[in-house]
């Protein structure tokens, strides 16, 4: 199923994930609208492993913040320890652009376990040495120099703290279940409920394979962009029956 799903762009996933839910409103909210890449040419296609952040004062930090601040290592170590390879993971940062929640030494661990991508609706700090990572960064704003657990924002200090792993969290104003499917490129990030994960992926699947061939055939000067295929020409170039699985969601 993934490997069909990486054939698909955020666009053909917004596109068909709303003719599966046969509603445009619920299919917009899983659209992360206000994260793109350090690279514009990165892509993602993977189930993610969530980790949530929360908010805490770091100069009069309760005493449940004080603990969670002893803990920050071992949540980092678990979130680590819970990638298997191609997954990606998301981090629920409270769009604090300000925060560098990741830096270099957090993504060699994850590179280290086979992560697909990193999805933050934050930013990261150690940007350039991250780039020659090769992961798929995708934050909230620039990166920066802070780190998250104390900076200024708006003028005070603040910070935030990573919570736990592997739980709902909400991510860019988008509900991120462990498991659920992220694919994202420049365009955006489309999440997808695992239960809708199949249908999309032979879905979109089929809607690719199909757009590659247009634009072949476009180039050849043998078709023009919408409209329709002849049965001729998709059982030549074999195609008729991805043709058809479109057709039965329109």
């Amino acid at each position: 199923m993934i490997d069909e799903m990486k054939k698909i762009w955020s666009t053909t996933v917004w596109g068909e994930l709303g003719r599966i839910l046969k509603n445009p409103m619920i299919r917009d909210s899983y659209r992360m609208m206000s994260l793109r890449p350090l690279d514009p040419n990165s892509r993602i296609c993977g189930p993610a492993v969530t980790l949530r952040y929360m908010a805490f004062d770091p100069l009069n930090p309760t005493p449940e913040a004080e603990q969670i601040q002893k803990n920050y290592t071992s949540c980092i170590e678990k979130a680590t320890a819970a990638i298997t390879p191609g997954d990606i993971v998301v981090a629920a940062a409270l769009g604090r652009t300000d925060a560098g929640v990741f830096g270099d030494g957090i993504l060699y661990g994850f590179k280290s376990k086979g992560v697909e991508g990193v999805v933050v609706d934050g930013s990261v700090r150690d940007a350039p040495i991250i780039r020659k990572l090769n992961i798929p960064v995708f934050i909230k704003g620039s990166p920066t120099p802070t780190v998250a657990a104390y900076h200024i924002l708006d003028g005070r200090p603040a910070g935030i703290l990573p919570t736990e792993v592997n739980v709902p969290i909400v991510c860019d104003g988008v509900r991120v279940r462990p498991g659920d499917v992220l694919i994202g490129d420049e365009c955006g990030i489309m999440v997808i409920p695992i239960e809708y994960a199949e249908k999309v992926a032979q879905l979109g699947g089929a809607v690719e394979d199909i757009e590659t061939l247009q634009r072949e055939l476009i180039m050849k000067g043998e078709y023009i962009h919408g409209q329709p295929m002849s049965e001729e020409v998709l059982k030549k170039y074999g195609m008729l029956e991805k043709w058809k699985i479109i057709q039965e969601w329109r």
